[in-house]
């Protein structure tokens, strides 16, 4: 079983920034799946990096690893630093990473600073499954 414990943690420390986790079995191996909702910036982006490389810390090797953003209202550039770190631990683990349901005005923070193609970014979960 999966330890999301230090994920779960950030819903009673973080303000601005919420997650909920699940593990999804149509993946095999079975994916992590964690929705943000909120904003994530300087204020929160490192507890949530610190968070998701404990999760990483445990037995997450082949596992596909994806960010819902689709309640993330906002991202600073610190934010995708955070989301830098973490596809870097993705890749140490062997575990394919994704940005799944990315709203538009992320999408333009993405773009504007050029990391648009250096993610996995899907519309929905079938389109990685097909």
């Amino acid at each position: 079983m999966l330890d999301f414990s230090a994920l779960n943690r950030l819903n009673d420390s973080q303000e601005g920034l919420s997650v909920q986790c699940s593990m999804n079995d149509q993946f095999s191996p079975a994916a992590a799946v964690v929705s943000l909702k909120g904003y994530l910036d300087h204020s929160n982006s490192i507890e949530f990096a610190d968070a998701v490389l404990d999760f990483f810390s445990g037995d997450w090797e082949n596992h596909p690893f994806i960010l819902d953003l689709e309640g993330l209202q906002y991202i600073s550039s610190s934010g995708i630093g955070t989301f830098t770190t973490i596809r870097v631990q993705a890749e140490h683990k062997n575990s394919p990473f994704y940005l799944l349901k990315m709203d538009n005005k992320v999408r333009s923070v993405f773009d504007q600073l050029g990391f648009t193609s250096f993610f996995n970014i899907i519309d929905s979960l079938e389109s990685v499954l097909s």
